[in-house]
């Protein structure tokens, strides 16, 4: 190769160049980026890249069975507790019917009460 530069050199080829760039700009300014940025992108984006895979994972394998949800967490109300209050109102409804009626009906008919 005719023309060889070193890493050095090329670097501050390139940084003259992108002089612009806010990116560079601040490099420029406070120093290259600590070597704990640089470890803590790459255990984003490898923990980003395992999500992805765990996700087209789950969508390829079937289901082996639905899971089933728990439902309420107190335990539902007896069924019996409004039938046994109309039960017990039609009784008494038709017991007071009775009484009226028979003290109406009685000393017309001749029945002692």
């Amino acid at each position: 190769m005719p023309w060889e530069e070193t890493h050095q050199a090329r670097q501050e080829r390139l940084l003259r160049q992108m002089h612009d760039n806010p990116r560079v700009a601040y490099m420029l300014q406070h120093g290259p980026v600590p070597h704990w940025v640089k470890v803590a992108r790459q255990h984003r984006e490898q923990k980003a890249r395992e999500a992805r895979q765990a996700a087209t994972e789950a969508r390829t394998e079937p289901e082996a069975q639905p899971v089933r949800t728990r439902g309420r967490h107190r335990a539902p109300r007896r069924w019996w507790g409004w039938p046994a209050t109309a039960l017990g109102a039609t009784l008494l409804l038709g017991q007071t019917a009775m009484e009226t009626l028979g003290a109406s009906l009685a000393p017309d008919i001749g029945i002692p009460i």
